[in-house]
């Protein structure tokens, strides 16, 4: 993990987008869940690139949130959102403290604007060991606020969801470790297909820069921390919220 960049990591969070593109771009797939009900996806453009996507790297899985709301990982949190994704795990402790102190580090800057136009996620890496009840005061300790959710799952179902993501190793022992993939971040728009990913552990003001690269501007919240930043004079309905300059200034 050390020997990483972040062009590394955004090259390996390239891949099996590219992939699923390729792979479905052909024809249309539309799995149904295990149990046979409901669509795994709902439907988009069949054979679009958006739907390659959805069915190869964001899959439909069941999970829990810490406050026991059983949500899909697609329909209900994904969907038409902003998103960052992360994983926390208490077998790597130090590497979890440092990804969710970048986290609230991100939700004060953005304030009310995340669970509105933002959303982050943190999932459990080894969800038989980390309980709903340990995420609950994960999320408590974090001071996540709504828009921020800690999730876990069946661990089969944590595991997929972690492979489509590409939050893995090629080295089987490295990816067998917790750290390697808290170690990473991912995020992305995804009616706009657009993702990334970047080291979890890399300053909060680096992270917010990497964002403001892919997210682009929007109006600000006057609550924010970022709009009360504004030079005196700004017109208020065209200040942007993802502003380089006043990122790099406004975090640590």
């Amino acid at each position: 993990m050390e020997h990483m960049t972040r062009r590394t990591a955004m090259a390996m969070g390239a891949l099996p987008v590219l992939g699923a593109a390729a792979a479905y771009a052909g024809g249309e797939h539309w799995l149904r869940d295990d149990a046979g009900g409901r669509p795994r996806f709902a439907r988009t453009d069949a054979g679009s690139a958006r739907a390659a996507l959805q069915q190869r790297d964001l899959p439909n899985v069941p999970l829990l949130t810490s406050d026991g709301d059983r949500v899909r990982f697609y329909d209900d949190l994904v969907k038409d959102r902003k998103v960052v994704l992360t994983f926390v795990s208490s077998r790597a402790p130090a590497f979890s403290s440092t990804v969710t102190r970048n986290l609230a580090a991100l939700q004060r800057l953005f304030g009310t604007r995340i669970g509105k136009d933002l959303f982050l996620y943190s999932i459990a890496r080894d969800p038989e060991r980390d309980s709903p009840a340990m995420l609950r005061d994960w999320a408590v300790w974090s001071g996540a606020g709504p828009g921020w959710k800690f999730l876990t799952g069946r661990p089969a179902d944590v595991e997929r969801l972690r492979r489509a993501l590409g939050f893995v190793s090629d080295d089987p022992a490295q990816d067998a470790r917790a750290a390697y993939a808290v170690g990473l971040l991912r995020y992305g728009s995804e009616p706009e297909m657009r993702w990334a990913h970047c080291q979890s552990q890399a300053k909060a003001r680096v992270l917010a820069h990497a964002m403001l690269l892919d997210f682009g501007t929007g109006p600000a919240d006057p609550a924010s921390p970022i709009f009360k930043a504004f030079v005196k004079g700004s017109a208020p309905g065209a200040a942007p919220v993802w502003n380089c300059r006043l990122l790099l200034s406004g975090l640590g």
